[in-house]
């Protein structure tokens, strides 16, 4: 099959790997019908993060092609979204809602796990990994909706919830990528009463508009340069809550290193989230 090939910083092609096969009996093969490139994999082609020669990507829905005699819940010709780790879904951590630490499972794309930048995945641990979607015939538009849930929608869902957003809540989003924009999206849906973007992007901030926020903050390449005596005036408890910080690790406008340093923007008693 063809799939994208990682040979190191700035060299990523598209070659030949072998196709897919079930080695275990909870093993699915999955055939790709959308996939995307994250963030993340951008740390790897500019040689900021680790990564294994090899296959490349994690987010990826598809239908699947062959399952093992142990999977349960998914069957041959389901269309499902793989989210962007395998897991058990029985160990303490994943039992605890933490499945991205489950002690049996990893990551797509490394470590010689099939990568969902490619023409089909083995997906280990299949009936606690994938997600059935009901229904058939959907939309392009609904397709690509579908592929934000295998990794940034639950990711900025994820930091609304571990930074509390609640109904009237003051929720400032710092960051403009996917990640941030799904993070305004999920406090919208969460019921925050007033959202900030802390954006550098024109285009961003007009879409992070139409998902939701209502002011913006203009940020550029260091988080020295946030206003940020504006945004703890906006942002006190006394101005309807607590901020809550849904950080975006996958912008540009922000180096991740200093993502642990947003908590400085933060009043005391504020929560923050990432």
């Amino acid at each position: 099959m063809r799939a994208a090939i990682f040979n190191g910083p700035h060299s990523v092609e598209v070659g030949e790997r072998p196709d897919p096969v079930i080695s275990a009996p909870t093993d699915a093969v999955v055939r790709v019908v959308l996939s995307c490139v994250c963030g993340s994999d951008l740390w790897y082609y500019r040689g900021d993060s680790p990564h294994d020669l090899g296959p490349i990507g994690h987010e990826f829905i598809g239908v699947v092609d062959e399952v093992g005699p142990e999977v349960r819940g998914i069957a041959k010709g389901d269309f499902v979204i793989a989210p962007f780790v395998y897991c058990d879904g029985t160990c303490a951590n994943c039992l605890a809602g933490v499945t991205s630490q489950c002690v049996q499972g990893g990551g797509f794309g490394n470590h010689g796990i099939d990568g969902g930048q490619g023409e089909a995945v083995r997906v280990p641990l299949a009936g606690s990994t994938l997600v059935r979607v009901p229904g058939s015939g959907h939309s392009d538009e609904t397709m690509r909706s579908l592929l934000a849930l295998s990794d940034v929608m639950c990711t900025g869902h994820h930091a609304a919830v571990s930074a509390g957003v609640k109904p009237g809540s003051v929720v400032a989003v710092v960051g403009d990528g996917a990640v941030g924009l799904c993070g305004v999206i999920a406090a919208q849906r969460l019921g925050a009463a007033r959202i900030i973007a802390l954006s550098r992007n024109p285009s961003r901030q007009k879409l992070a508009t139409a998902f939701g926020a209502e002011e913006h903050l203009v940020i550029h390449d260091a988080i020295q340069e946030v206003d940020r005596a504006l945004i703890q005036h906006m942002t006190r408890p006394e101005n309807h809550g607590a901020i809550q910080g849904a950080i975006d690790y996958l912008t540009d406008a922000l180096l991740s290193h200093l993502a642990y340093e947003e908590q400085e923007l933060v009043e005391p008693l504020a929560r923050f989230g990432f």
